[in-house]
Protein backbone atom coordinates (compact mmCIF):
# COMPACT_ATOMS: atom_id res chain seq x y z
CA UNK A 1 0.00 0.00 0.00
CA UNK A 2 3.09 2.78 1.35
CA UNK A 3 4.05 2.20 -2.74
CA UNK A 4 0.53 3.78 -4.33
CA UNK A 5 -0.48 7.13 -4.68
CA UNK A 6 -2.46 8.77 -1.76
CA UNK A 7 -5.73 9.23 -4.07
CA UNK A 8 -5.59 5.71 -4.80
CA UNK A 9 -5.07 4.52 -1.15
CA UNK A 10 -8.06 6.76 -0.44
CA UNK A 11 -9.67 5.11 -3.08
CA UNK A 12 -9.46 1.55 -2.25
CA UNK A 13 -10.25 2.44 1.79
CA UNK A 14 -13.37 4.00 0.78
CA UNK A 15 -14.52 1.28 -1.42
CA UNK A 16 -13.73 -0.83 1.81
CA UNK A 17 -15.95 0.93 4.22
CA UNK A 18 -18.60 1.51 1.87
CA UNK A 19 -18.72 -2.37 1.18
CA UNK A 20 -18.76 -2.70 4.84
CA UNK A 21 -21.19 -0.01 5.29
CA UNK A 22 -23.76 -1.39 2.72
CA UNK A 23 -23.08 -4.95 3.78
CA UNK A 24 -24.28 -3.75 7.59
CA UNK A 25 -27.36 -2.41 6.03
CA UNK A 26 -28.29 -4.88 3.31
CA UNK A 27 -28.05 -7.72 6.29
CA UNK A 28 -30.19 -5.61 8.53
CA UNK A 29 -32.74 -5.21 6.48
CA UNK A 30 -33.00 -9.24 5.12
CA UNK A 31 -33.28 -9.91 8.88
CA UNK A 32 -35.08 -7.86 10.65
CA UNK A 33 -38.57 -6.64 10.36
CA UNK A 34 -39.49 -2.97 10.77
CA UNK A 35 -40.12 -2.52 14.40
CA UNK A 36 -36.51 -4.42 14.94
CA UNK A 37 -34.86 -2.28 12.60
CA UNK A 38 -35.79 0.75 14.43
CA UNK A 39 -34.87 -0.45 17.77
CA UNK A 40 -31.66 -1.79 16.46
CA UNK A 41 -30.99 1.71 14.39
CA UNK A 42 -31.81 3.35 17.63
CA UNK A 43 -29.35 1.50 19.50
CA UNK A 44 -26.69 1.66 17.01
CA UNK A 45 -27.13 5.52 16.54
CA UNK A 46 -26.11 5.49 20.94
CA UNK A 47 -22.97 3.61 20.21
CA UNK A 48 -22.20 5.62 17.26
CA UNK A 49 -20.73 8.39 18.91
CA UNK A 50 -18.75 6.83 21.47
CA UNK A 51 -16.98 4.64 18.98
CA UNK A 52 -16.65 7.33 16.70
CA UNK A 53 -15.07 9.77 18.91
CA UNK A 54 -12.34 6.54 20.30
CA UNK A 55 -12.00 6.32 16.50
CA UNK A 56 -10.62 9.56 16.06
CA UNK A 57 -8.62 9.44 19.17
CA UNK A 58 -6.99 6.62 17.80
CA UNK A 59 -6.26 8.59 14.34
CA UNK A 60 -5.12 12.04 16.34
CA UNK A 61 -2.85 9.47 18.14
CA UNK A 62 -1.71 7.95 15.47
CA UNK A 63 -1.05 10.76 13.74
CA UNK A 64 0.46 12.76 16.50
CA UNK A 65 3.08 9.51 16.65
CA UNK A 66 3.88 9.24 12.80
CA UNK A 67 4.96 12.84 12.04
CA UNK A 68 7.63 12.68 14.17
CA UNK A 69 8.93 9.65 11.56
CA UNK A 70 8.96 12.18 8.99
CA UNK A 71 10.43 15.10 11.07
CA UNK A 72 13.25 12.90 12.01
CA UNK A 73 13.27 11.00 7.97
CA UNK A 74 13.92 15.17 6.53
CA UNK A 75 16.54 15.92 9.42
CA UNK A 76 18.30 12.71 8.40
CA UNK A 77 18.61 13.59 4.79
CA UNK A 78 19.59 17.41 5.51
CA UNK A 79 22.54 15.52 7.52
CA UNK A 80 23.42 13.28 4.94
CA UNK A 81 23.75 16.07 2.58
CA UNK A 82 25.85 18.08 4.86
CA UNK A 83 28.18 15.55 5.29
CA UNK A 84 28.79 15.10 2.17
CA UNK A 85 29.14 18.98 1.14
CA UNK A 86 31.06 18.80 4.15
CA UNK A 87 33.37 15.86 3.00
CA UNK A 88 33.11 17.92 -0.86
CA UNK A 89 34.94 20.68 1.03
CA UNK A 90 37.58 18.70 2.74
CA UNK A 91 38.62 16.65 -0.86
CA UNK A 92 38.48 20.22 -2.95
CA UNK A 93 41.17 21.56 -0.14
CA UNK A 94 43.47 18.18 -0.43
CA UNK A 95 47.28 19.26 -1.79
CA UNK A 96 47.39 15.76 -4.14
CA UNK A 97 44.94 17.36 -7.29
CA UNK A 98 44.92 13.93 -8.59
CA UNK A 99 44.02 11.83 -5.15
CA UNK A 100 41.43 14.69 -4.54
CA UNK A 101 40.01 14.21 -8.18
CA UNK A 102 39.80 10.59 -7.81
CA UNK A 103 38.04 11.23 -4.51
CA UNK A 104 35.92 13.73 -5.74
CA UNK A 105 34.48 11.41 -8.53
CA UNK A 106 33.61 8.43 -5.92
CA UNK A 107 31.66 10.48 -3.91
CA UNK A 108 29.78 11.96 -6.84
CA UNK A 109 29.02 8.55 -7.83
CA UNK A 110 27.53 8.02 -4.14
CA UNK A 111 25.58 11.27 -4.06
CA UNK A 112 23.95 10.03 -7.91
CA UNK A 113 23.13 7.30 -6.46
CA UNK A 114 21.54 8.10 -3.39
CA UNK A 115 19.71 10.97 -4.82
CA UNK A 116 18.48 9.05 -8.11
CA UNK A 117 18.18 5.01 -7.15
CA UNK A 118 17.37 5.24 -3.58
CA UNK A 119 14.33 6.24 -3.56
CA UNK A 120 12.22 3.42 -3.89
CA UNK A 121 13.70 1.59 -1.34
CA UNK A 122 13.27 4.34 1.23
CA UNK A 123 9.75 4.41 0.59
CA UNK A 124 9.30 0.66 1.09
CA UNK A 125 11.80 1.01 4.47
CA UNK A 126 14.43 -1.86 2.69
CA UNK A 127 17.48 -0.91 3.52
CA UNK A 128 19.53 -3.93 3.52
CA UNK A 129 20.51 -3.68 0.52
CA UNK A 130 20.62 0.06 -0.57
CA UNK A 131 22.19 0.85 -3.89
CA UNK A 132 24.33 3.55 -2.79
CA UNK A 133 25.85 0.95 -0.16
CA UNK A 134 28.53 -0.31 -3.16
CA UNK A 135 29.17 3.41 -3.90
CA UNK A 136 29.63 4.70 -0.24
CA UNK A 137 31.83 1.69 0.04
CA UNK A 138 34.14 2.34 -2.47
CA UNK A 139 34.73 5.54 -1.82
CA UNK A 140 35.70 5.44 2.49
CA UNK A 141 37.96 2.43 0.91
CA UNK A 142 39.57 4.74 -1.32
CA UNK A 143 39.39 7.19 1.63
CA UNK A 144 40.99 5.22 4.03
CA UNK A 145 43.85 4.11 1.68
CA UNK A 146 44.88 7.74 1.11
CA UNK A 147 44.80 8.46 5.23
CA UNK A 148 46.96 5.53 5.29
CA UNK A 149 49.44 6.16 2.88
CA UNK A 150 52.67 7.82 3.24
CA UNK A 151 51.00 10.98 0.67
CA UNK A 152 48.47 11.92 3.08
CA UNK A 153 48.98 15.44 4.83
CA UNK A 154 49.07 14.81 8.82
CA UNK A 155 46.96 18.19 9.10
CA UNK A 156 43.88 16.97 6.73
CA UNK A 157 44.48 13.15 8.33
CA UNK A 158 42.30 13.95 11.27
CA UNK A 159 39.91 16.34 9.43
CA UNK A 160 39.29 13.21 6.70
CA UNK A 161 38.71 10.87 8.88
CA UNK A 162 36.26 13.05 10.86
CA UNK A 163 33.99 13.95 8.08
CA UNK A 164 34.37 10.14 6.59
CA UNK A 165 32.96 9.03 9.90
CA UNK A 166 30.12 11.56 10.46
CA UNK A 167 29.17 11.17 6.31
CA UNK A 168 28.63 7.00 7.50
CA UNK A 169 26.91 7.65 10.22
CA UNK A 170 24.35 10.02 8.27
CA UNK A 171 24.10 7.44 5.60
CA UNK A 172 23.20 4.73 8.45
CA UNK A 173 20.95 7.47 9.98
CA UNK A 174 18.70 7.79 6.98
CA UNK A 175 18.28 4.15 6.74
CA UNK A 176 17.41 3.71 9.75
CA UNK A 177 14.32 6.22 9.68
CA UNK A 178 13.38 4.51 6.36
CA UNK A 179 12.86 1.72 8.41
CA UNK A 180 10.46 3.14 10.68
CA UNK A 181 6.59 1.63 10.12
CA UNK A 182 3.31 2.05 11.53
CA UNK A 183 2.95 -0.50 14.78
CA UNK A 184 1.10 -3.26 13.75
CA UNK A 185 -1.43 -3.34 17.22
CA UNK A 186 -2.19 0.17 16.08
CA UNK A 187 -3.06 -0.29 12.18
CA UNK A 188 -5.23 -3.06 14.27
CA UNK A 189 -6.75 -1.02 16.16
CA UNK A 190 -7.61 2.01 13.66
CA UNK A 191 -8.80 -0.89 11.15
CA UNK A 192 -10.73 -2.58 13.84
CA UNK A 193 -12.49 0.85 15.24
CA UNK A 194 -13.11 2.00 11.83
CA UNK A 195 -14.83 -1.07 10.60
CA UNK A 196 -17.10 -0.98 14.10
CA UNK A 197 -17.75 2.37 12.87
CA UNK A 198 -18.99 1.84 9.21
CA UNK A 199 -21.02 -0.80 10.76
CA UNK A 200 -22.90 0.99 13.15
CA UNK A 201 -23.75 3.62 10.28
CA UNK A 202 -25.30 0.79 8.25
CA UNK A 203 -27.44 -0.19 10.80
CA UNK A 204 -28.20 3.17 11.64
CA UNK A 205 -29.65 4.28 7.72
CA UNK A 206 -31.78 1.24 8.05
CA UNK A 207 -34.73 3.65 8.87
CA UNK A 208 -34.01 5.50 5.83
CA UNK A 209 -35.04 4.13 2.07
CA UNK A 210 -32.34 6.19 0.68
CA UNK A 211 -29.43 6.46 2.52
CA UNK A 212 -27.50 9.47 0.65
CA UNK A 213 -24.82 10.04 3.44
CA UNK A 214 -23.42 7.33 3.72
CA UNK A 215 -20.29 7.73 1.08
CA UNK A 216 -19.57 10.99 3.55
CA UNK A 217 -19.60 8.61 6.17
CA UNK A 218 -17.21 5.85 4.41
CA UNK A 219 -15.15 8.82 3.38
CA UNK A 220 -13.99 10.06 6.70
CA UNK A 221 -12.33 6.63 8.12
CA UNK A 222 -10.87 6.54 4.33
CA UNK A 223 -9.07 9.61 4.33
CA UNK A 224 -8.15 9.42 8.13
CA UNK A 225 -6.22 6.28 7.85
CA UNK A 226 -5.03 7.58 4.42
CA UNK A 227 -3.30 10.24 6.37
CA UNK A 228 -1.86 7.57 9.21
CA UNK A 229 -0.94 5.74 6.75
CA UNK A 230 1.29 8.23 4.62
CA UNK A 231 2.67 10.21 7.67
CA UNK A 232 4.04 6.54 9.10
CA UNK A 233 6.10 5.54 6.54
CA UNK A 234 8.72 8.62 5.86
CA UNK A 235 9.87 8.40 2.68
CA UNK A 236 6.48 6.95 0.86
CA UNK A 237 3.26 8.54 -0.66
CA UNK A 238 4.98 11.79 -1.45
CA UNK A 239 3.86 13.23 1.37
CA UNK A 240 6.89 12.77 3.57
CA UNK A 241 11.08 13.15 3.63
CA UNK A 242 12.39 14.03 0.47
CA UNK A 243 15.66 13.90 -0.87
CA UNK A 244 15.41 17.17 -2.45
CA UNK A 245 18.49 18.12 -0.03
CA UNK A 246 20.39 15.42 -1.63
CA UNK A 247 19.47 16.29 -5.03
CA UNK A 248 21.05 20.22 -4.58
CA UNK A 249 24.09 18.64 -3.53
CA UNK A 250 24.43 16.52 -6.56
CA UNK A 251 24.06 19.73 -8.26
CA UNK A 252 27.14 21.58 -6.36
CA UNK A 253 28.87 18.59 -6.79
CA UNK A 254 28.47 18.89 -10.30
CA UNK A 255 29.99 22.42 -10.35
CA UNK A 256 33.20 21.47 -8.81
Amino acid sequence: MVSLPLWAVVAALLAFFWAVTIAARKFVMYRCDVAAREVLADQANNLLTGVAATFGFFVGFAISVSWGSVNAGQVAVEQQAIAVRQMAWQLNNMADRAESAALMDKLRTYATTVAERDDNLLVLGKTADMPSAVPLDDFENALYAHVNSPRAAERQVSTLTTSASALSSASAGVAAVASRSLPRPLAMLLIIVGVLTAILVGITTVVYSRPSLIFVWSLIPAVSIATVVALAYPFALRSGASLEPMRAVVQYLASL
